[in-house]
């Protein structure tokens, strides 16, 4: 068996026995929203090709939730890079160590359509090998703030042990968070995304580990915060980036941009049954998301809402709707007006029994906007609780079907 082979199926392995992660409902709709993206985001490194699900175990931030996020297909890349120059360049940013299983995909050898240049390694510094995988993509210009990557992610969703974002002199912002998305299991997964004035966006991430999971090779990643962030501002990877980035996207205006939280908590709050309690916590900035605590008859659960506008090509919404209806990871109906609608319950993990942790109602409205309602009981969802939530999974339905949340 090759590296790249064992490796695959490692992550094959962790993928059926991982945790269902936060937001994990909404990360099997990104695998179907504007496919060229959604399918680079669900491909793993070694060659495996899972669900986006499995992807967000480690806990990516969901791309494509802010106004000025692009599709670059394969066009946008110089044809001469191959796996093997990015195997290479990954291995020659990361300071000295052992390096092994190194791989990748160049232009053009993706094993699904567009899929931008990658590339994936074990790197042991001595104490330890663990997985470092590193992540492609154009982003349109001019960067902001609601532009994808450019924020911590949600630590309500995505358990973290701290996070830094800074704004670079040139104008370029790095974050980088460390997360833990199985505290249980000790699993850290540190992640820096560098988003460049000139479009480029990489993103390395590492795990105390070397697949997704247990066993674990050493206490913490092998790769400092320093380290990361050199890593991912290298020059060493000015070649993949030789191509113009895109320009400004023509429909990024405030009907197709992704939603301010603060617009979400206002739109969520009317749509809530009366009588019910809520508490918004700490500000939020992740566009096209936002969480609360609700309290009714005595129940608290907390409640995110995903918002991801519909896409601005036509037969997208088709190929959308098709691949939404074909989902059997819930159960589907339609209503009236023409909305498709997923109800799923979850548990611990994907194939274990036990009790359900997680209400979700998921809906691809006529237009092609797409909400996601999400409900659990506890804090943050990564230690969710048993127990009856405050809202039914009919009042879930009520709120992410509503007509306000067309643009």
């Amino acid at each position: 068996m090759s590296p790249d082979e064992k490796f695959a199926d490692l992550l094959r392995d962790a993928a059926d026995l991982a945790p269902v992660p936060p937001a994990a409902d909404l990360a099997d709709g990104a695998r179907r929203h504007h496919r060229r993206r959604r399918r680079r985001q669900a491909v793993l490194a070694g060659g495996a090709v899972v669900t986006a699900a499995a992807v967000v175990v480690l806990a990516v931030p969901l791309p494509g939730t802010g106004g000025t996020d692009a599709t670059a297909p394969t066009g946008a890349w110089p044809e001469q890079i191959t796996a093997q120059f990015m195997a290479d360049t990954l291995t020659s940013v990361l300071p000295p160590g052992h390096v092994s299983a190194a791989g990748g995909y160049g232009v053009g050898d993706g094993p699904v359509p567009d899929l931008p240049p990658s590339a994936h390694l074990l790197y042991d510094d001595g104490s330890g090998a663990g997985m470092v995988t590193l992540s492609t993509h154009r982003v349109a210009l001019p960067i902001t703030d609601a532009t994808w990557g450019t924020q911590c992610a949600d630590p309500v969703e995505t358990p973290s042990e701290g996070c830094e974002r800074t704004v670079l002199p040139g104008g370029g912002i790095v974050v980088v968070d460390k997360l833990a998305p199985d505290a249980q299991a000790q699993v850290r997964k540190w992640q820096a995304t560098y988003t460049g004035t000139d479009g480029r966006q990489l993103s390395i991430w590492e795990v105390n580990s070397a697949s997704f999971g247990p066993p674990l090779t050493r206490p913490t990643p092998p790769l400092t915060s320093e380290q990361l962030v050199a890593a991912v501002t290298s020059s060493a990877w000015d070649p993949v980036f030789a191509k113009p980035a895109p320009g400004p996207v023509p429909d990024a205006t405030a009907s197709t941009a992704a939603p301010a939280p603060g617009q979400i908590l206002a739109t969520a709050t009317t749509l809530l049954p009366p009588g019910t309690r809520t508490d918004t916590g700490a500000e939020q900035r992740t566009p096209g998301q936002a969480h609360l605590t609700l309290t009714l008859d005595g129940r608290t659960s907390m409640l995110a809402v995903h918002v991801q506008p519909r896409p601005s090509d036509n037969a997208e919404v088709a190929h959308e709707r098709e691949a939404f209806e074909k989902d059997t990871s819930g159960t589907l109906t339609r209503t009236p007006d023409g909305s498709s609608v997923l109800a799923r319950e979850t548990g611990a993990t994907k194939t274990a029994g036990g009790p359900t942790l997680r209400w979700s109602v998921e809906v691809l409205h006529p237009d092609g906007t797409k909400v996601l309602t999400s409900e659990w009981n506890g804090t943050n969802e990564a230690q969710a609780l048993p127990g009856t939530p405050a809202l039914t999974v009919d009042q879930l339905k009520t709120i992410a079907t509503a007509p306000a949340w067309r643009h």
